[in-house]
């Protein structure tokens, strides 16, 4: 297996970070992420063992999800994805839409369901949740994201909900989306905020509170995404942080990170950034 031996992204001079999960941060960019080189065939596998094996991590979830869909309750997809779809996506402006990592198609049955006018394209690479999204009748690519270099169309927004932390080359994802977006087109995403780990001061050495690698290959900040961003070509970056923890009313962290909370003292869990394609 090969590793990296500078940034991936700005190819500034790096520093091992955490010894237990390989990871490494760069200097310049402070991008945080795994040092190995994973393979296609190895992502593949390890999505097909996360959500598609019975008493695998993930595939409750996606059963769930999709039994939502097909019986066509209410589709909830949470409280910030809800408003940055209707901001961004659902605003009467949009009307092309392609989601990388597009899974059984939750979002996709979401935005038809609200504007069935806006043309959806999504893009997942694990043939099962393809499949599911296929007998959900939606325009749906069975890939890896670097599959867009084929598609005629461009898109007004390009989304990703909790994808940006799994793609291991983050240049070449970037260089495609923009390509891929209309003048003016934006790229919207969450993805898990690393600075959660300050919320326990107290942790073991290398302790990561989100999934490690290969799982998540990179791990990001508020700063470091941004900056992320502007390296390539984009601009106008809002980025916000989720502020208040998880509904958990009987648990006495929950009480005490809620507090933290209201005195901007809790580091939020998740990342949602908005970016804007910078034109040449």
């Amino acid at each position: 297996m090969n590793n990296y031996n500078a940034c991936k992204v700005c190819n500034g001079a790096i520093n091992l970070l955490n010894q237990k999960y390989d990871l490494i941060q760069c200097n310049n960019c402070k991008l945080i992420f795994c040092s190995k080189i994973y393979s296609q065939s190895e992502f593949i596998t390890l999505y097909d063992e996360l959500y598609n094996d019975e008493n695998s991590k993930y595939n409750s979830y996606s059963v769930e999800e999709f039994n939502m869909l097909v019986e066509n309750k209410k589709i909830k997809i949470g409280f910030y994805r809800s408003r940055f779809l209707k901001k961004y996506v659902l605003n009467g402006k949009c009307n092309s839409v392609l989601e990388i990592g597009s899974g059984i198609g939750l979002i996709g049955s979401y935005i038809r369901k609200e504007n069935e006018k806006i043309n959806y394209t999504g893009v997942e690479i694990d043939t099962k949740a393809f499949e599911k999204s296929q007998t959900l009748k939606l325009n749906t690519i069975n890939a890896d994201f670097t599959e867009i270099v084929k598609i005629e169309e461009t898109f007004d927004v390009i989304m990703l909900w909790e994808v940006f932390e799994h793609l291991q080359d983050l240049n070449l994802f970037l260089k495609l989306a923009h390509k891929k977006l209309n003048k003016n087109g934006r790229i919207i995403l969450s993805t898990p905020n690393y600075e959660k780990i300050l919320n326990y001061p107290e942790r073991e050495k290398d302790n990561l509170y989100q999934d490690g690698p290969p799982i998540h290959v990179n791990f990001f900040t508020k700063e470091s995404i941004k900056t992320i961003f502007e390296f390539n070509q984009f601009e106008n970056c809002i980025v916000k942080v989720k502020k208040f923890p998880g509904f958990e009313v009987k648990n006495f962290n929950f009480c005490k990170n809620i507090l933290k909370a209201i005195f901007n003292n809790f580091h939020g869990s998740t990342i949602f950034l908005v970016a804007t394609k910078k034109e040449y």
